[in-house]
C-alpha cells in the first residue's frame, strides 16, 4: 500500500515550510522516501500515513467528499486528491475539488490500488 505525496515549490515559498507542510500530513512512524528538488518536494508513504490520513478525513466528517472524490476522481488503478498547503503547514488535512482553492497550489495525493480499497472499506465499516 503506497501514497506518493508531491507539490510544486513556488519561489515566494520557503523551501523548509513546504516540506514541513507535507511532513504533517505524515505519520512520524512510517517509513517514507523523502525528494527533494529545486521546484519539486515529493514524499512516497505507506500504510501509517494512509491511517493519519483517513483518520482527519473522519475526524473532520468528510467522508461522503472522499467518496465522492474516490468516483470522480479516480483514473485507472489510481486515485489523486488534492488538500490546502497553507492548512497542511498548521497541520489539517483540507481537502481541495479545484487547485484554485489553494492559492499557493496544492499538495497532490496519489493512492495506488490496494490504498483506494482500503480507504473504501474502512469508510464502509464506519456506516
Amino acid at each position: 500500500m503506497k501514497l506518493y505525496i508531491s507539490t510544486r515549490v513556488y519561489p515566494s515559498e520557503d523551501p523548509q515550510k513546504v516540506k514541513r507542510a507535507i511532513l504533517n500530513l505524515t505519520d512520524p512512524k512510517d517509513d517514507i522516501k523523502l525528494e527533494t528538488m529545486q521546484d519539486l518536494i515529493k514524499v512516497e508513504a505507506g500504510e501509517l500515513t494512509l491511517k493519519k490520513l483517513l483518520q482527519a478525513i473522519k475526524d473532520k466528517d468528510m467522508t461522503s467528499l472522499m467518496l465522492r472524490l474516490l468516483n470522480e476522481g479516480k483514473k485507472g488503478d489510481k486515485f489523486f486528491l488534492m488538500l490546502n498547503k497553507q492548512a497542511a503547514f498548521v497541520n489539517h488535512a483540507v481537502m481541495c475539488d479545484d487547485p484554485q482553492e489553494s492559492p499557493l497550489g496544492p499538495i497532490t495525493i496519489e493512492f495506488d490500488n490496494e490504498a483506494i480499497k482500503y480507504i473504501i472499506n474502512s469508510i464502509r465499516n464506519e456506516r
